[in-house]
C-alpha cells in the first residue's frame, strides 16, 4: 500500500496554476512544485495545515491510499503474502 498526494488533481480542479496555489497557501515555491509534480511527496504537518486552511478542505481531499499493485511499482516479485519470490 502506498499513500499519494492528490495535489496535482486538486490544483488542476481549481483551475489555478501552481504559482497561484503557492501564493494562496504561503508555502515554499519548491514545496509547491514538488507536491504538484510528485504524488509520492508527502506534505508536512505545517504545509498540510496551510493548504487546508487556505482552501477550507480536509486532509482526505489531498491524500489517498493506493494499493501497491495499482501504483505501477513492480520492482520485486512478491507472492500473495508479500514475501519476495525467487526468480
Amino acid at each position: 500500500m502506498v499513500m499519494q498526494n492528490k495535489i496535482k488533481s486538486f490544483v488542476d480542479g481549481l483551475g489555478i496554476t501552481v504559482y497561484q496555489f503557492r501564493q494562496q497557501t504561503s508555502i515554499a515555491n519548491k514545496t509547491a512544485y514538488d507536491l504538484y509534480n510528485n504524488p509520492l511527496q508527502y506534505p508536512g504537518r505545517d504545509v498540510m495545515d496551510k493548504i487546508c486552511s487556505a482552501f477550507k478542505v480536509q486532509p482526505g481531499e489531498l491524500l489517498e491510499w493506493v494499493p501497491e499493485n495499482q501504483t505501477g511499482n513492480t520492482t520485486t516479485n512478491k507472492d500473495n503474502n508479500g514475501e519476495k519470490q525467487d526468480d
